[in-house]
């Protein structure tokens, strides 16, 4: 008598493995895309308040004036401030040059007094005024908050 050996798959079995993956697939990747922009956001939160500590530190070790400067909607600038004047001159040094995600942008950079979009750190760490910065995405909106002795945080 002879054995008939049954190697492989039937055209049925492998039509309903393409149509679970299929299906997985249609949930698992919106939920995906959704996390990445929460991802993106949060991330650019971190990167501020770590580039914001950077300033203070820097401040404080160089004796010198340093500036973040924010252009919204996409980018802002660390730099030492030699001359105190707000703008990155010619011989200041950049700490950090940032450009925001293609998801994210700077919908707003407020800081007291006056309302400008910069935060000066002194020679002693002190920032020129409280504020915030907010973050938009399609995720949602968090916020990085300078209280006037300096202390950061991050809002959801």
């Amino acid at each position: 008598m002879k054995r008939f050996s049954n190697r492989g798959f039937t055209l049925i079995e492998l039509m309903v493995t393409i149509a679970i993956v299929g299906i997985v697939s249609a949930i698992a990747i919106p939920n995906m895309i959704g996390w990445r922009t929460e991802r993106q956001l949060r991330g650019a939160a971190n990167n501020l308040l770590s580039d914001l500590q950077l300033a203070r530190i820097r401040a404080i070790r160089e004796a010198e004036t340093v500036t973040a400067l924010f252009n919204a909607p996409n980018s802002y600038i660390v730099f030492l401030d030699n001359n105190s004047n707000d703008l990155l001159d010619a011989g200041e040094q950049e700490l950090r040059r940032v450009n925001m995600p293609t998801s994210v942008i700077i919908s707003s950079a407020s800081f007291f007094p006056g309302g400008v979009s910069r935060v000066t750190y002194d020679a002693k760490g002190m920032p020129s005024g409280n504020g915030t910065v907010a973050f938009d995405s399609s995720a949602g909106t968090i916020s990085v908050i300078v209280n006037s002795v300096g202390r950061l945080r991050i809002t959801p």
